[in-house]
């Protein structure tokens, strides 16, 4: 049999490749020729098709860098060199993605369907909007303050929640807290026709509610992403239904491989708290 040698600038990484092919979802939120909620469309695309990246290909690389089994890519890349240029590429991707959302809200702005934070509604709105918390969102959030007898809890995949940062009223005493926001809970609420506002800014406005006794000085919302990639061994299997059953409660709880942060301008202390 006939054997080639393999020339390492021949090949392009498998990674940055997916990730250049999913660029061109952005590309289409980006053509005017698409009706305007089709272009909003292609931007979710793009969120779900990243995370799943996250999940499988990222959580796979931190794997092998981790345990230091790493054979490298057949273009030469070790699995570091691997997310070191991922973070790059998706780092300069997400102000690309950013700056059309934000042209995107504009122009929706335009039609009348508009999206705004709880601070800038009139009161007739923010009396909905505070009617809805009571209502809906209060009796099912779950306020956590983090210290040495309430441990930092678990977070599912995807799953979205806030810290805050907290003053004890009584002594001064900094503390941390966390406020996860059940998945039943619609994303962006609406208070008036076509007005919407997003969750977040809801229940940072009632945040001393869940709270009592805590003045509030900063928040962050956030969102993580863990390792959902399953390694099944299905030559080893006695029960191939055991097997996948026991696969997908580990994915639950898989590894934290991506933390998303709402804000760029947030307080220091909270973000190494929440990092950490």
């Amino acid at each position: 049999m006939k054997t080639y040698d393999i020339e390492q600038e021949n090949f392009i990484n498998r990674e940055l490749s997916w990730l250049r092919f999913n660029t061109r979802v952005i590309e289409e939120a980006s053509n005017t020729g698409h009706p305007l909620l089709e272009q909003f469309k292609y931007l979710a695309i793009y969120g779900t098709n990243l995370d799943e990246f996250y999940m499988i290909r990222v959580a796979g690389l931190i794997e092998m860098d981790s345990e230091g089994i790493d054979p490298g890519s057949v273009d030469g890349l070790s699995a570091a060199e691997q997310l070191e240029e991922i973070r790059k590429y998706v780092d300069n991707e997400m102000r690309i993605l950013e700056k059309r959302g934000v042209e995107l809200f504009r122009e929706l702005s335009k039609h009348g369907l508009n999206i705004k934070r709880y601070s800038e509604l009139f009161e007739d709105q923010k009396e909905k909007a505070q009617e809805y918390f009571t209502t809906n969102i209060f009796p099912i959030l779950i306020p956590i303050a983090v210290n040495a007898l309430h441990p930092f809890p678990h977070l599912n995949n995807l799953s979205f929640a806030m810290a805050v940062k907290l003053r004890e009223s009584s002594t001064g005493t900094i503390r941390f807290g966390l406020i996860r926001v059940p998945r039943v809970l619609p994303r962006f609420v609406e208070v008036d026709d076509a007005l919407y506002v997003p969750i977040e800014s809801i229940v940072y406005s009632f945040i001393e509610e869940l709270f009592p006794g805590f003045e509030v000085i900063s928040h962050i919302p956030f969102r993580v992403t863990r390792n959902a990639d399953m390694v099944i061994a299905e030559e080893e299997a006695d029960d191939f239904m055991e097997v996948m059953e026991q696969g997908i409660k580990s994915r639950r709880k898989g590894r934290i491989v991506r933390v998303e942060l709402g804000s760029k301008d947030c307080d220091e202390e909270l973000k190494e708290f929440l990092i950490t």
